[in-house]
């Protein structure tokens, strides 16, 4: 069988965080969509072996972080270690910010951050499709492109409307 994974790009990237006790996390995902506008749903797929995975399946709670272009650098390294190892705020120069709803905390760097508390979860082979309710969201006016993945790690930037 023959896979077209092109097919699946450009996509948005973002960033999802994660808390369990004191650990919180980050990760970086392109394979996110929203699912419902009533009540609002937010999905997102994490590869089973992330840390980010094992931390949202017991708290059931995640961030969806929307960083721009300026942070390309960064979202590619945070893409590229594991929150079992480092953690990830004070090594990438995040700033994380007390969310008002869940307890994984925002980005400060993120113009646009989105609380979500776990209602579902689909066993998506390698995957598990987190389905997010929408419990709290906060934006400011963007400055900067959005961030978007075409592939292989190549990431670039595209003009906000």
């Amino acid at each position: 069988m023959e896979y077209h994974f092109q097919l699946l790009y450009p996509r948005q990237v973002i960033l999802a965080t994660s808390r369990s006790g004191e650990k919180s996390n980050i990760i970086t995902l392109g394979w996110h969509c929203p699912l419902s506008f009533k009540p609002p749903l937010v999905g997102i797929s994490v590869g089973k072996t992330r840390f980010s995975h094992s931390l949202i399946q017991k708290e059931r709670e995640f961030v969806v972080s929307i960083p721009t272009e300026s942070m390309l650098e960064k979202v590619l390294l945070i893409g590229s270690k594991s929150g079992r190892d480092v953690d990830k705020f004070p090594e990438f120069g995040l700033t994380p910010l007390q969310a008002t709803a869940v307890k994984p905390p925002l980005i400060k760097e993120c113009p646009i951050n989105i609380e979500c508390r776990v209602v579902a979860e689909l066993d998506a082979g390698d995957h598990t499709l987190f389905s997010g309710e929408v419990v709290a969201s906060h934006a400011f006016p963007l400055k900067e492109n959005l961030l978007f993945d075409m592939g292989g790690r190549k990431l670039f930037g595209v003009k906000k409307g």
